[in-house]
């Protein structure tokens, strides 16, 4: 068996790295529409944000989740905004909650794909654990049509046939 952290290439294409800025544009505007959804007026305490990452060896992940956490807090300044990793990565989402305020609120945003294990096991445990906040655990970022579209892109860029990727879209 091999250190995972090996297979990565550290030295990405310039197309990869523009592909990873638009996503993460993508992701950060998504995020900002809905954000620019929430009231924070009348509420004794803000809530905390807690953006939920998974957590990886590539240092390169680490750096995106940054970007992004840095993204949101320039599109709410005024909304406390953390980030927590599962896993593999500091700060662990049980220090962030158990470092939040006695009695405050806490909303966990996972930045994962799917509505799998971490979302439907982890994140409702580790809001439980932390029983001196208040805590909600939102949807995590997929099935969103921009997932999609990034998906069809990293097919193409791979070398998959345009064609054949635009066909099964449209399904």
């Amino acid at each position: 068996m091999t250190d995972a952290s090996a297979h990565f290439d550290q030295s990405a294409p310039l197309d990869q790295t523009a592909s990873a800025a638009g996503l993460l544009t993508m992701i950060s505007n998504q995020l900002g529409s809905q954000l620019g959804q929430v009231s924070l007026r009348g509420r004794r305490r803000t809530p905390h944000l807690v953006l939920v990452a998974h957590g990886s060896r590539d240092p390169r992940a680490l750096a995106t989740v940054g970007e992004l956490v840095e993204r949101i807090r320039e599109l709410r300044p005024h909304l406390p905004v953390h980030l927590a990793h599962i896993e593999l990565n500091a700060p662990l989402l049980t220090d962030v909650l158990a470092a939040l305020e006695h009695g405050g609120q806490a909303v966990l945003v996972p930045l994962l794909l799917s509505r799998g294990y971490h979302v439907k096991q982890d994140l409702p445990r580790a809001a439980e654990a932390a029983a001196h906040l208040r805590t909600r655990v939102a949807a995590p970022l997929g099935p969103h049509p921009l997932l999609v579209d990034v998906l069809h892109q990293r097919l193409t860029e791979a070398g998959w046939p345009a064609q054949l990727t635009e066909r099964a879209r449209r399904r």
